[in-house]
């Protein structure tokens, strides 16, 4: 009777019925397809997970076994099959399985998929002599879209990413997303190398296009690295990191372009990982330094001194926006920034007990310093064991992370100005430039880029521009500093403009901890 409801079949249609006819999906042995019957009679015993068919054609996924009744004589009296339907089981395993390599939000492939079939593609390759290509494609500034927009947007966007990339892959190209905003495209047996360029040129077209969230228009780039296989790499690790190399490259010349693996990036990686680690040494082995360039209000005294880092040897000739983003690269902006805080308020403090006083300390800090509750608290320390109020630092952060602090809600600069912290918005005019901002955000300085002043007063234009900022700074109860004075022509013309304070070569370069001690006792610049 079980049998009857299993396999679909009246109970008078199962008598006489010839027990093959219920078990004929067949297995492979040794490359012969054998049924379930004939290994039993091969080997006495056979079963496991099938597929076994019903009546009516449709297919269950059944356990069980199957036993050979023989004889005294070996000779074959019967079998007793027992069997289970388990195929709502088995369909919820492979579900899990499906998720289990399966991206949800994007319907993609997710990383752990990608591992596996990444060497199963690299072998196949290497197998048949085909080519490979791998094109791992990063967002560019996909945070700010989720800053702005929120996390629910930037889902929004990742799923339309997907069926983009999809739309301009090939049906046979593998695609994953391997988390965040990085995506993976895998094409087997293209038409040259070259077809990786045309690839990555058609998914940058592609994600230019706007996105329509919720009724709202936004944009956003992508940057890709293409390795190919077998010529940059041998094997699966080998090929993610040479295209990782690539991406990186692509990143740090402009975004929104591609690059190709070369040899010639393995040198700039040796170069980058070389500078990591001698930016380690320096940090624990107090390598770094500190200078200290003036800034004087309207009537020449010096108001405050910006603690600016300086590294020596290599590092120390390149930009020092090089070694912060080092820092940043591997997870110690943090504690450099905390270096730096507590030996400028130390400083400070050789100052005050010099009797120099009402000189603040400026000090850089950005978002990411900001966020970390660790700097935050060792900022608080550096204050205590200095023997120090937070009126006596001036915190300065670019306007591109003051808004993107603000964007997200954090309200740790309003915490530091209800604390008494000075705080400043340094290089104005080097990043977002937006003036609305001014109105919402808790600072009180505004410090002008430098690139305010190169054409200031020759070109009425510059001029213009310089005295409506300025102007709108102090209506909205804004101090002004400017910085990069390097002429007596810009600084007259920015005190006629009301100008409260002056940073620059005109008046000192960042001067080693005792000659800034020495300018300060001095008193009178």
């Amino acid at each position: 009777m079980g049998a009857s409801l299993i396999f679909g079949y009246a109970a008078e249609e199962m008598l006489g019925r010839s027990a093959e006819d219920l078990f004929t999906i067949a297995d492979q042995v040794d490359g012969e397809p054998q049924s379930e019957m004939q290994q039993a009679r091969a080997r006495g015993r056979a079963g496991d997970f099938r597929w076994h068919q019903r009546k009516d054609g449709s297919l269950f996924w059944a356990d069980g076994v199957m036993t050979l009744i023989a004889g005294e004589d070996g000779e074959p009296l019967g079998y007793l099959k027992i069997l289970r339907d388990i195929t709502e089981r088995k369909l919820a395993e492979d579900q899990i399985l499906r998720l289990a390599t399966l991206d949800v939000l994007t319907s993609l492939a997710n990383r752990a998929d990608f591992d596996t079939r990444r060497s199963e593609m690299v072998a196949l390759a290497e197998r048949t002599g085909q080519l490979l290509l791998l094109l791992m494609i990063d967002l560019d500034h996909f945070k700010e879209v989720n800053d702005v927009l929120g996390h629910q947007a930037g889902d929004q966007m990742l799923q339309m990413v997907a069926q983009r990339i999809r739309r301009v892959s090939r049906e046979s190209d593998y695609v994953a997303r391997l988390g965040g905003d990085e995506f993976a495209l895998l094409q087997l047996h293209p038409p040259s190398p070259a077809s990786g360029g045309t690839l990555a040129e058609k998914l940058l077209q592609e994600l230019a296009q706007p996105f329509t969230i919720d009724g709202h228009e936004t944009k956003i780039s992508a940057s890709i690295g293409i390795a190919v296989c077998p010529g940059d790499a041998a094997n699966p690790d080998e090929l993610l990191k040479k295209a990782d190399l690539a991406l990186y490259h692509a990143k740090h010349s402009g975004r929104n372009c591609y690059h190709y693996y070369t040899h010639a990036l393995d040198e700039i990686a040796h170069r980058k990982n070389a500078d990591h680690n001698e930016l380690k040494r320096l940090m624990h082995n107090d390598g770094c330094d500190i200078v200290y360039q003036p800034i004087l209000d309207a009537s020449g005294r010096t108001a405050a001194m910006e603690a600016l880092l300086r590294l020596p040897g290599y590092l120390g000739r390149q930009p020092v926006e090089y070694a912060l983003g080092l820092a940043g690269e591997i997870g110690l902006l943090p504690e450099l920034g905390i270096w730096v805080t507590r030996k400028a308020c130390a400083e400070l403090r050789r100052w005050r007990d010099a009797g120099v006083e009402e000189v603040r300390i400026c000090i850089n800090t950005c978002a990411k310093e900001l966020r970390d509750q660790g700097f935050l608290w060792q900022l608080y320390l550096a204050l205590r064991d200095n023997d120090l109020s937070p009126a006596d630092v001036e915190i300065e952060l670019t306007e591109r992370d003051a808004i993107e602090l603000e964007s997200t809600g954090s309200k740790v600069i309003e915490q530091l100005r209800v604390r008494g912290f000075t705080l400043s918005l340094d290089d104005f005019g080097t990043g977002y430039s937006s003036l609305s901002y001014l109105r919402t955000l808790p600072v009180s300085t505004l410090k002008l880029d430098k690139s305010f002043l190169k054409e200031v007063p020759e070109h009425t234009d510059a001029n213009a521009i310089v005295n409506t900022v300025i102007r709108l700074a102090h209506d909205l109860r804004l101090m002004v500093v400017a910085e990069g004075v390097e002429s007596a022509a810009q600084a007259n013309f920015l005190r006629a403009a009301g100008c409260n304070a002056f940073q620059g070569f005109l008046y000192s370069r960042p001067l080693a901890a005792d000659d800034a001690l020495a300018w300060l006792l001095e008193g009178s610049h």
